[in-house]
């Protein structure tokens, strides 16, 4: 007899394949921020800029971001464990609960994803301290431009690099993780650019202070990135979900003709996932075969049309709705 699969068994595998892809792709990700940190932070010591060395840790957040976000990738991407991180599962919960074990795991991504926020934090707390100290104390010294410019170009052009191949995979996978890391290198290469800029023209205006005013603002950059991957994350975890978006799946559901009316719609996050649990009221008299149809409708234009990766749908007569 042939195995029948199931429709999560489609998405879980599609999705397992997906995050198993961008796992091995982020490797790059980690090589060239390690690289760009050494880079910068030796530039930054021969060259004494404070700048220079913001944006070397500034490099540094990606290594830890990416390493905890691979971490969730990972853990995200099991499949046939009898334990969630160390915690066993019962023989009858992998059986007959295998999606929300996986839909669990996929979580995984996202409490990893927080973490990586709260490391930006920190070392965004220390850059503008650091700062300060230096807006404070005033120190003189001379600023060796042409040491501080190279490593600024070299982050600049390998973060460019990467921002391009991230966006590709990005798109191939249709991973968001792997499209947020895409954004993310952007920003890091037009700071790197700006620092370029700014480095010249301390250079030009013979003003070091400049240097330590530079690394304040990107201190204060890195901690609001990190504070809204923070927030993101906490939201998503906690359920949250745009009430705007909601309402348009609201809208696109309540357009089917044999829908009489949504009774609740409720959407969140499962990693990267978007999961949307509906329950529509029917005509009392439609038969199994035509809800099944319905059912399999709504899932697919969900899909095509907000990338949601599956509407659970629950049906009851209209009848048991009451009279406004």
């Amino acid at each position: 007899m042939p195995t029948i699969h199931s429709p999560w068994d489609q998405i879980q595998q599609k999705t397992v394949v997906n995050l198993r892809r961008a796992h091995q792709h982020l490797w790059e990700n980690i090589t060239v921020y390690l690289i760009l940190f050494l880079i910068e932070f030796i530039c930054a010591q021969l060259a004494h800029s404070q700048l220079l060395q913001a944006d070397a840790f500034n490099n540094f957040s990606g290594v830890f971001s990416t390493g905890l976000l691979m971490t969730g990738l990972y853990i995200a991407a099991k499949t046939k464990d009898d334990d969630l991180w160390g915690a066993p599962i019962s023989k009858e919960e992998q059986t007959h609960l295998g999606p929300r074990i996986q839909q669990s795991r996929f979580r995984f991504e996202t409490i990893y994803t927080l973490i990586a926020g709260l490391v930006m934090v920190i070392i965004a707390a220390d850059i503008i301290y650091k700062a300060i100290r230096i807006l404070m104390q005033q120190p003189t010294y001379h600023l060796q431009q042409g040491t501080a410019t190279l490593g600024a170009l070299i982050s600049s052009l390998l973060l460019t690099y990467l921002w391009l191949s991230n966006r590709h995979w990005a798109k191939v996978l249709t991973n968001t993780a792997l499209d947020a890391a895409a954004r993310d290198s952007l920003t890091d290469a037009l700071t790197s650019a700006v620092t370029i800029l700014t480095i010249l023209s301390i250079a030009w205006l013979r003003a070091t202070w400049l240097d330590g005013l530079a690394s304040l603002i990107l201190g204060s950059y890195i901690l609001y990135t990190g504070v809204k991957i923070f927030r993101t994350s906490s939201l998503n975890l906690v359920d949250y979900f745009d009430p705007q978006l909601e309402s348009q799946y609201r809208q696109q559901v309540a357009a089917f003709p044999d829908v009489r009316s949504v009774v609740f719609l409720k959407a969140y996050y499962d990693g990267n996932l978007i999961m949307v649990s509906v329950t529509v009221a029917v005509d009392p008299l439609m038969t199994a075969a035509t809800i099944y149809d319905l059912t399999r409708q709504i899932d697919t234009l969900m899909n095509q049309r907000f990338n949601v990766t599956a509407t659970a749908l629950m049906v009851i007569p209209s009848t048991q709705i009451p009279p406004d």
